[in-house]
């Protein structure tokens, strides 16, 4: 053992020593809760403030041939952005050599640096380049990694769900920022409405340098691996390597994945399914715009505007909530039609209030349910329906193989949007998105409800469907 594994060891029984301290638990939860915070805020700050954003770059006003250009053309751009998605698998799977917190801390804190990069920028590339560091940093969620592998099992599921409530309900918070800093008139000023959420990134970021330590999980395996001796360490180096080409050839990779979804009839209908609900996402990312085009039109307000934004996160975290009770207590596909509902009722009810006029609470909650259906029932099919539609020896491959599918549905999403508010103009966005993704999540419902079986009671290890 080489003097850096000696001071690496010692480091890590000072952790494990730490973990059984009193409080730690507890400090982490509270840490980990701000940090998915931070993390929900981030990824939601640029659309709350789009339009904004899109007029002070661009030297526009909101409904003009220009902005409708401008507004589509970094909608194109963005969409290639995401392209950096394919080297996060790469990235996320360095936790497993190097650690947990040293990825917590640099998410937590790459997160600031992207919000920061994007409020200093007085032009589009340096923007860009802000937005691709948030859009790397943010799907992370190495917090539930953490809360995975440091709480007791009996209480994993519980504190993610616990934590994921209230950082989708701090997403208000934007709302009342919103109300607070934005002046329409000065379309620079959507730049403070980035300020808190990078405070706090970079506070959290730097305390959890201090009052967080490596997870228990990994804490033990990495000391079982430095106590061992070099041939030790190369028998179970091997004994690795083996075991994954031999998953690898029982999984077959994404190829077989592939081959297995579309020559299997419940696979290929929930692959259907699951792109069409992945293409219906669209109206998500354009939300404010749909609020502004109300403004635009005379049916909405600014207050109305500020309402809407503070109150839809409260309405998506609370059903968000439901439908998990909803999903285990009523099986896959009544659930499934009662999410798939809420989303396609909400989406309606909210396009209805950008063109003809409605309560704000109103609109809030049809926005606020219809997402918290749409998003719901999307987990759903990418992970609990595939899973239980797949056996074991194909399950991990198919799972990430139908992520990729739902990946490519939201990619022509953002295509499809950009491309839309190029032609129609932002002003009709409500009435363009809800007639192109309504009939979208109906024909979804129909296969799902006609074509695909259901699987609340399988027996995961012997799925025959």
């Amino acid at each position: 053992m080489n003097n850096k594994e000696m001071k690496e060891m010692e480091k890590l029984k000072k952790a494990q020593a730490f973990h059984k301290s009193k409080n730690y638990f507890w400090i982490l939860i509270l840490v980990l809760t701000v940090i998915y915070v931070v993390d929900e805020l981030a990824s939601n700050v640029r659309g709350t403030v789009d339009s904004y954003t899109i007029c002070d770059l661009f030297n526009t006003t909101f409904g003009t041939r220009e902005y409708d250009m401008a507004s589509g053309q970094i909608g194109l751009i963005t969409t290639a952005c995401y392209l950096i998605y394919l080297v996060a698998p790469f990235y996320k799977s360095l936790a497993d050599k190097y650690g947990r917190r040293i990825f917590l801390i640099i998410n937590t804190i790459g997160m600031g640096v992207g919000m920061l990069l994007s409020i200093i920028s007085h032009n589009v590339t340096l923007y860009l380049v802000g937005l691709v560091i948030m859009t790397f940093f943010t799907p992370n969620d190495m917090q539930v990694i953490y809360i995975m592998e440091c709480a007791p099992k009996e209480h994993r599921a519980k504190l993610c769900s616990i934590t994921k409530g209230i950082a989708l309900l701090s997403v208000s918070l934007l709302g009342v920022m919103v109300n607070a800093f934005v002046d329409r008139n000065n379309p620079a000023s959507w730049r403070k409405v980035y300020i808190i959420p990078i405070i706090l990134a970079f506070v959290i970021g730097i305390l959890a340098i201090f009052f967080v330590k490596e997870t228990p999980t990994y804490t033990q395996k990495r000391l079982e691996y430095l106590s061992a001796s070099e041939e030790e360490r190369k028998a179970a180096e091997q004994k690795e390597k083996e075991a994954a080409k031999e998953e690898q050839k029982k999984s077959g990779g994404v190829i077989d994945a592939f081959k297995y979804i579309f020559t299997n009839k419940q696979t290929r209908a929930i692959a259907v399914v699951a792109v069409l609900f992945a293409f219906s996402t669209g109206y998500t990312g354009k939300y404010q715009n749909m609020i502004e085009a109300g403004i635009a039109n005379n049916v909405l307000s600014g207050a109305d505007s500020s309402t809407i934004l503070m109150i839809y996160p409260l309405v998506n975290g609370v059903f968000t909530l439901i439908g998990g009770f909803i999903t285990d207590a009523l099986g896959r596909k009544k659930s499934a039609l009662i999410l798939g509902l809420w989303a396609a009722l909400g989406l309606a009810g909210f396009a209805y209030a950008c063109t003809s006029g409605m309560n704000a609470y109103l609109a809030a909650f049809c926005f606020g349910i219809s997402i918290a259906g749409l998003w719901s029932i999307s987990d759903m099919i990418y992970f609990v329906i595939t899973s239980e539609s797949t056996p074991t020896e194909k399950r991990a491959s198919v799972v990430g193989t139908m992520q990729l599918m739902g990946m490519v549905g939201t990619g022509l999403n953002m295509v499809f949007n950009s491309v839309m508010t190029m032609i129609a103009g932002a002003t009709n966005l409500p009435k363009v998105l809800t007639l192109a993704y309504l009939p979208l999540m109906t024909i979804a419902l129909v296969i799902m409800m006609l074509k695909v079986k259901e699987t609340k009671d399988v027996d995961l290890d012997n799925v025959e469907l």
